[in-house]
């Protein structure tokens, strides 16, 4: 691959390394693009769902906390969006069938982690030096287009 323009690629690499990446990609696709159901509550996209999964998982809180985390967020930067509430939020995640694979060497381990969302799933692995080279077989995302989130601010 040759690189005609090293700023913009450092930038591209900086972005996709932004955890905040996919938490701002959630909000701009914040509701489904059906119709309301009259009397119903908003349809949230998948990628929601998958958000405060994610979240839950990998913080290791309740949904409830969780559901209130995004709230806080929302409320943080300006945007004026309903929240799904944490039953829905379960509902939806298990008709979505999509299974969590914690990869971490230390499952406490916050510094530098790697998301990936595939077809088999959602995935968290540590970032370090040599752990795809150990581990190559086990990291079935590389074949699938991917979305990948590191945890550390830069």
């Amino acid at each position: 691959m040759k690189v005609s323009n090293c700023n913009e690629y450092n930038k591209f690499l900086q972005e996709r390394g932004n955890v905040f990446h996919y938490i701002n990609d959630a909000i701009e696709n914040w509701y489904e693009n059906s119709p309301k159901v009259a009397g119903g509550n908003n349809v949230y996209s998948d990628k929601v769902v998958i958000l405060i999964h994610i979240i839950t998982y990998l913080f290791r809180i309740g949904l409830r906390q969780t559901v209130g985390f995004i709230e806080k967020y929302l409320e943080q930067i300006g945007k004026i969006l309903q929240i799904i509430s944490y039953s829905q939020a379960s509902r939806r995640f298990k008709k979505l069938n999509i299974k969590i694979n914690d990869c971490r060497v230390d499952k406490n381990d916050m510094e530098d982690i790697e998301i990936a969302i595939d077809s088999t799933g959602i995935s968290i692995y540590n970032n370090i030096p040599g752990h795809s080279k150990a581990n190559g077989t086990d990291r079935k995302y590389r074949r699938y287009e991917q979305t990948r989130c590191n945890a550390r601010d830069r």
